[in-house]
């Protein structure tokens, strides 16, 4: 991303960047302060964009899991925020090919957990929600994919307002 790109976002996206940042960084210390063991979710292959980054820790950002937050264990200043689309896109159903199952080794596909990575706006309102391309976890292995939904016209940037 050039400096350009960087400067062009606005003093409000950037607060809002800034805040989820503070929610991961306070949920995971709260947690490491609580003794708890965050889950890592070993993804089967890299995230396009994320060469070499396959170990994330989930931290969940409110109480009912609506809202995660991805950290990679290689490199800390790399986090993404999710959230499970049930809330914001109720008729989301993405159809998961058979490779991406194979590549998990789920046993049962109707158990997978699927996520949408967000891109952060000044509020919900402006944020957005990657449909094209979702995250599936396997809960029992906790093995993770994220799967292109190609030839489905879903958006990468889908309103959550």
């Amino acid at each position: 991303m050039s400096a350009k790109t960087k400067s062009a976002k606005s003093s409000s996206d950037m607060a809002t960047d800034m805040s989820l940042e503070m929610s991961a960084q306070s949920a995971e210390a709260q947690a490491a302060a609580a003794g708890e063991t965050l889950p890592t979710i070993e993804f089967v292959s890299p995230m396009p964009g994320f060469p070499g980054r396959t170990s994330f820790v989930l931290v969940r950002l409110d109480q009912v899991g609506l809202l995660n937050s991805l950290r990679s264990v290689d490199d800390p200043e790399l986090r993404l925020i999710t959230i499970a689309p049930h809330q914001f896109f109720p008729e989301y159903a993405p159809e998961i090919d058979d490779e991406t199952i194979a590549a998990l080794g789920t046993t049962d596909p109707s158990q997978l957990l699927v996520m949408l990575i967000v891109t952060a706006g000044s509020s919900v309102r402006d944020s957005t929600a990657n449909l094209m391309a979702p995250i599936v976890v396997d809960p029992t292995t906790m093995r993770a994919a994220q799967c292109v939904l190609t030839g489905s016209n879903l958006p990468v940037r889908a309103p959550l307002g």
